[in-house]
């Protein structure tokens, strides 16, 4: 009996970087139970780039081809389904992933959009997947008399004759069923791509939250594989990385459960033996920060999160979300900065349901004010099978929605001897009942100010001063953002080009934007980043290339912040111009001219600031009666930083912008010492 060929696909696009730079876990997770449970009877091949599932398909057609679907994946999928299926009309094409309505109707409008796809797998895929393959081969492939007699399949759905076909439903609840990829091998090639290691511990997350498709009740359930299994593919990854100093953990909740803490331990474990990983990724639980915080001290690397999405509690309702308590939150950002800790970030989402200005900068303040690292501020977007996106909430809370292309999820690829190009576009928020779309645009004005002045530690030196005599920070960006006629002319281009592309750059229908964005002129415009890029990333990018100016800026609201509470001393001002060119010659350029050596002189000991933390009030802090002459140099560890990460990232704008977002700054910032006391 011949064996028939059954190929799974989790693509990612590639053609402007590598979109989802990840290992396959979920496809492969598939990949092993299917071989488990159908034994030799198939022929099953495991995909991740484009290219290499192109050539596959030029030396042979596959009975069966599976695509993963995701935001950023599903039109490469369906394009490569779409073009088998041209060639190979019995070629069976299945999909599986979260990326789908949960609600009938718009299951069935999807599906007719989408004719080429066969068969859609729900939920978990391993047991749909292996029960799709079993019923077809009863009715040897023949997908037509399968649907005629109407099956219905676990976990699948399909539409046959306009009508849906819907399966029950049914998660798998010992997960430790599921043989390991990692430990099987069916992952080993993976290791030679350019690609992140994901782990899997747990599976299911017991909250609702509407904008998130593992919000449903059946997911609620949490299940876990063994911790013997879980230190096993640690080692084993750990054994055969190669150039990547990063490990993904994708429970939704990590550190949230004891169990988790037998997790950081073995990470602990292989960064000891093996020097891996540097860098832990993992999304932490929604409470119990006591165990977050020992999760923390037990492993490296891994950045505490404080993802509030909204402090108001009108919008935490809407979107049935219970964040920390503020002392709660309180204690594990603390424990977060200390040296003890790493990085912390808070992240807040703008337009959710019940959003308004007001909220959406008080949320931002509080992730400020409690002083995390960085603050990470994120569209609304309207994700298939997420209860936000059902007609239901989009009436309720007035959601006004536009389009625009998933920056990076492009390409122009060649699929059986013909260039095709595709384009993944998203739906996002950009107002709605409570928040107008002016209101909108000055909240992403404000999102690009925070994210160009006080993320990465940008002007932390004034930061400490402001907490120290007791003034928010915050206040200093309203004052930035309400105070235009303070900007340059360089200033105000580059946020008439931020508004330009946060508003105009966007379209009323998927129809349209798909239209536009694959336009032989337009689709290589965004491969070659002129258009479709992260607009806040960019632009940051472009206001950190006049940090003059933005110095100017920052130290300009600061003083006229301190003018209005009745705060700006003497001894404040004269420490001020004293940080403003400290702060310049620190950092103006300090990605460029690394090599070169800086000296200037000052009336404040920098030395002894610097060991306070920056954390002093001028009016008890004097200045000095000698100035100091200081030196500024990087020196050559951090020259090779910097030349790694520049050559990582490449010195493009949009390359420059992830720097900006991943990497720490703080090392690549010059070094300073007292050279010399002048003479009076």
């Amino acid at each position: 009996m011949i064996k028939q060929d059954i190929w799974i696909s989790d693509l990612s696009h590639t053609a402007a970087g590598i979109s989802a730079a990840t290992f396959p876990l979920g496809a492969s997770f598939v990949f092993s139970y299917a071989k488990q449970e159908l034994g030799n009877d198939f022929n099953f091949r495991l995909f991740k780039f484009p290219k290499h599932l192109s050539e596959a398909l030029k030396e042979q057609t596959p009975k069966m081809i599976c695509f993963s679907n995701y935001s950023w994946n599903f039109e490469l999928g369906y394009k490569f389904a779409s073009i088998v299926k041209q060639a190979s009309p019995n070629t069976i094409t299945v999909f599986g992933g979260p990326n789908f309505p949960t609600v009938p109707e718009e299951m069935i409008e999807l599906l007719q959009k989408k004719p080429n796809i066969d068969f859609y797998i729900e939920l978990e895929g391993e047991m749909g997947f292996v029960a799709l393959i079993k019923k077809l081969a009863e009715y040897n492939f023949n997908v037509t008399k399968l649907k005629e007699n109407g099956e219905k399949l676990l976990n699948s759905s399909y539409l046959y004759d306009g009508k849906l076909i819907h399966g029950p439903k049914e998660r798998i609840k010992d997960i430790n069923n599921i043989p390991s990829p990692y430990l099987t091998g069916v992952l080993d090639d993976f290791f030679d791509l350019p690609l992140v290691p994901m782990i899997e511990t747990t599976r299911g997350c017991p909250f609702s939250c509407t904008f998130c498709s593992d919000g449903s009740f059946i997911k609620s359930r949490v299940f876990r594989y063994t911790p013997e299994r879980t230190k096993e593919e640690l080692h084993y990854i750990a054994k055969r990385v190669k150039g990547c100093a990063e490990l993904i953990i994708t429970d939704l909740n990590f550190a949230m459960y004891k169990q988790d803490l037998i997790t950081a331990k073995n990470v602990a474990e292989i960064q000891k033996i093996y020097g891996y990983p540097d860098i832990v990724a993992a999304s932490g639980g929604k409470n119990l920060p006591k165990r977050t915080i020992e999760a923390t001290k037990i492993m490296k690397g891994w950045t505490m999160d404080g993802a509030v999405q909204s402090t108001d509690p009108e919008v935490l309702k809407s979107i049935k979300r219970e964040n920390l308590s503020t002392d709660a939150y309180k204690e594990m950002i603390k424990f977060g900065n200390s040296k003890e800790g790493n990085k912390t970030h808070c992240e807040v989402i703008l337009g959710l349901p019940g959003d308004t200005k007001k909220k959406h900068f008080e949320s931002i303040r509080f992730g400020i004010d409690n002083n995390v690292n960085t603050v990470r501020m994120y569209q609304a977007m309207l994700l298939a099978g997420t209860e936000m996106s059902s007609m239901k909430d989009r009436k309720k809370f007035g959601l006004q929605t536009k389009f625009r292309t998933i920056p990076g999820c492009i390409g122009i690829y060649d699929i059986l001897g013909k260039k095709h190009s595709v384009v993944e576009i998203e739906e996002i928020i950009v107002g709605n009942s409570t928040l107008s779309r002016d209101d909108y645009i000055e909240c992403r004005i404000m999102n690009l100010i925070v994210e160009s002045f006080y993320n990465n530690a940008m002007f932390e030196e004034v930061f400490a001063m402001l907490r120290a005599i007791g003034v928010s920070v915050m206040d200093c960006f309203i004052y930035i953002k309400e105070h235009s006629e303070i900007y340059s002319e360089r200033i105000k281009e580059i946020i008439k080009s931020f508004v330009f592309e946060t508003a105009e750059d966007l379209f009323d229908t998927w129809e349209d934007a798909n239209k536009y964005v694959l336009k032989p002129e337009i689709v290589e415009k965004y491969i070659g980043g002129q258009l479709g890029t992260n607009e806040l990333l960019l632009h940051r990018v472009l206001l950190f290339n006049e940090f003059d100016e933005m110095c100017n800026l920052m130290f300009t609201s600061v003083t006229e912040t301190l003018r209005q509470k009745a705060l700006l001393t003497n001894a404040i001002k004269d420490y001020l111009l004293d940080l403003k060119r400290f702060t310049i010659m620190r950092k103006k350029d300090a990605l460029i001219n690394y090599e070169r050596v800086f000296n200037a002189t000052f009336k404040h000991d920098f030395e002894a600031i610097q060991k306070a933390e920056y954390r002093i009030d001028p009016n008890s802090f004097p200045a000095l009666e000698k100035p100091l002459k200081y030196q500024f140099f990087h020196d050559e560890k951090q020259q090779k930083y910097i030349s790694d990460q520049v050559k990582l990232y490449s010195a493009h704008a949009i390359g420059l912008g992830k720097l900006f977002q991943r990497a720490d700054l703080r090392p690549m910032f010059r070094r300073f010492t007292m050279s010399q006391i002048t003479a009076e």
